[in-house]
């Protein structure tokens, strides 16, 4: 059984990949805890743990942190992944290939595998990030701002008189909440449209729209169409894990 591990820069997703199949699963915010004791939670419940595969935007310390809590309850080496020049089928665009977030590398390998076309990837968490691919697993680029709740939490930290709790979104707001709220999605969305459009400019086509993410509930209704996409970045590492073990089964 693999272990594959997802660590954001808020939540830890996990998930076990038993025979081609993602099985048992969690998440959880880590943030402002220790892991040792909500690890070994979390899996109680697995065994016969044979390799652990990490898709990590943490510090170094807190990478550090996880490989002991998995040396600790498995007895393995925690594989910590970063994105190559190439693999699963993506070509990375960056000059520097590590450089590319490699949660950003496996969500595309993820959603390539599952649907080949010109796409924009939309990952909404504590950052907003957006991410280009043709049909052929070129990658074209992307780019990365603030997520809708990291511009509130910006804006209430750095202002003396916004001191609101979030709002709703609506189409004129008439209190400062909702103004809040209105304006960090739309901010969000606007950056989505203008990088949408600068790639169909380059391929001369309408590229697809896919949204995943912590934080896509509250942003999906300004995207219009859109495909949503989950569990992209443990699907992708079930990915890597099947082609370091020579299989190329997909993943269920």
């Amino acid at each position: 059984m693999k272990l594959l591990i997802d660590v954001g820069n808020t939540r830890l997703k996990w998930a076990a990949l038993d025979a081609d199949a993602l099985c048992s699963n969690g998440v959880f915010a880590h943030t402002g805890q220790p892991l040792s004791a909500k690890l070994q939670r979390e899996w109680a419940g697995l065994a016969c743990v044979d390799a652990v595969f990490i898709a990590s935007v943490v510090s170094p310390a807190h990478e550090e942190e996880l490989a002991a809590c998995v040396q600790e309850r498995f007895g393995v080496s925690a594989r910590f992944l970063r994105s190559p020049p190439y693999a699963l089928g993506i070509r990375n665009a960056y000059a520097q290939p590590q450089r590319l977030g490699v949660d950003r590398f496996l969500a595309l390998a993820a959603l390539h595998a599952a649907k080949p076309c010109a796409q924009v990837l939309v990952s909404v968490g504590t950052a907003l990030t957006l991410d280009a691919l043709c049909a052929d697993g070129a990658h074209l680029g992307g780019v990365i701002l603030a997520g809708p709740r990291m511009m509130r939490d910006a804006l209430l930290a750095g202002t003396a008189r916004i001191n609101v709790a979030d709002g709703r979104c609506v189409d004129l707001p008439v209190d400062t909440a909702d103004a809040v709220m209105t304006g960090s999605l739309y901010a969000a969305a606007g950056a989505i449209d203008r990088f949408r459009a600068a790639v169909a400019r380059r391929l001369g086509v309408q590229p697809a729209l896919f949204l995943t993410g912590g934080g896509a509930d509250e942003l999906e209704p300004l995207l219009a169409p859109i495909e949503r996409a989950h569990d992209l970045v443990l699907r992708g590492l079930a990915l890597w894990a099947q082609a370091s073990a020579g299989v190329g089964k997909p993943v269920a």
